[in-house]
């Protein structure tokens, strides 16, 4: 299980919420956006610890930054940033209004820019965290 008094991250695919926690408390609440399962994409119920940083990276022609890898399920699951495309130099962001609203990823767990390079210098390498179901039924 988790121990309150040492630093853990609760994934809420219900709410879209994730809440990280430093010893004892609740020190920030970040909108997300998990697997699209209407796509046929899942982000599935999971504890673990956070792996390791992978930082920016490419999928399914668009890029992310400030990536975390979670574990497999037809396919990696990280924590990273909002994807985006390169547009005449500028990054144009993909889906933001979806973060803390719906699902719209497949099956990764999308933050803001800002938060997601927040998460990377919290280091959450080696913390432990769990993905709550998301109760459709």
């Amino acid at each position: 299980g988790i121990d309150p008094s040492r630093r853990f991250v609760v994934v809420d695919t219900a709410t879209q919420q994730m809440i990280v926690w430093d010893p004892g408390k609740p020190v920030r609440e970040i909108p997300v956006s998990t697997g699209d399962e209407s796509r046929g994409y899942r982000t599935p119920a999971w504890y673990g610890l956070v792996g390791k940083y992978v930082g920016t990276f490419s999928a399914h022609g668009v890029y992310a930054d400030e990536g975390w890898y979670l574990f497999e399920d037809a396919g990696s699951i990280l924590i990273h940033g909002a994807p985006y495309k390169i547009v005449d130099g500028v990054k144009v962001y993909e889906d933001m209004e979806a973060l803390g609203s719906y699902p719209a990823s497949r099956g990764c767990i999308r933050l803001r820019p800002e938060d997601a390079l927040w998460l990377t210098g919290w280091d959450p390498q080696g913390v432990p965290l769990v993905i709550l179901p998301r109760n459709t039924g």
